[in-house]
């Protein structure tokens, strides 16, 4: 009895092999006698994916604005942040010229996408209190973030990237690390003076 068993699930298992042999090479065939119309169908779904993705960038309802960056793009200016004059010691094109140095930092390619810690600590190192990150923050705006970086402003690649308008803190957050050393905790200590959690 034990060997009848045996017997049978070799040949059960031999069987399986030759069907999952003849499945193969049918699927093979189907593919090489059909490669003219999967393409058109692979195509089809293609298009129907970019037109989607571009359908909905477009619905996306942003407006066109122009930022420092001076490139017109799609994002959300909006960021409502009270300052107390009296305790400002920048100026707003300070405030302007350090958003766009953060900005810059976090966006740096050269030789590999990364971000340029030494340029942001430099830029916290001129902000003496909270007022003066706020006026920063609120200058920056919400701009366009990835995970990474920016997003590409124009081209096809722009059609497949995942991006949501981001603030400064949350771009900081994703940016800086604890491993970073000083940059991580003058720039902790400076948001969480301006009343932010970091």
């Amino acid at each position: 009895m034990k060997k009848k068993s045996s017997t049978r699930k070799r040949v059960g298992k031999i069987v399986t092999k030759e069907k999952a042999t003849k499945t193969l090479k049918s699927t093979g065939n189907f593919i090489a006698d059909n490669k003219k119309e999967l393409l058109y169908v692979a195509g089809g779904i293609l298009v129907v994916a970019v037109g989607y993705k571009v359908y909905k960038n477009l619905q996306k309802g942003s407006e066109v604005v122009t930022d420092f960056i001076g490139k017109d793009h799609l994002e959300n200016i909006d960021v409502t942040v009270n300052t107390d004059a009296n305790k400002l010691t920048i100026t707003q094109e300070q405030a302007q010229q350090f958003a766009r140095t953060i900005y810059d930092a976090c966006n740096i390619m050269a030789p590999l996408y990364g971000t340029d810690e030494n340029a942001i600590l430099e830029v916290f190192k001129k902000l003496q209190t909270g007022d003066d990150y706020k006026l920063v923050y609120k200058t920056f705006g919400m701009k366009e973030y990835n995970g990474n970086n920016a997003p590409p402003r124009s081209g096809w690649g722009r059609l497949f990237d995942v991006f949501e308008p981001r603030d400064l803190n949350y771009w900081l957050r994703s940016e800086l690390s604890p491993s970073d050393g000083e940059v991580y905790t003058v720039v902790k200590s400076r948001i969480e003076s301006a009343g932010y959690s970091f």
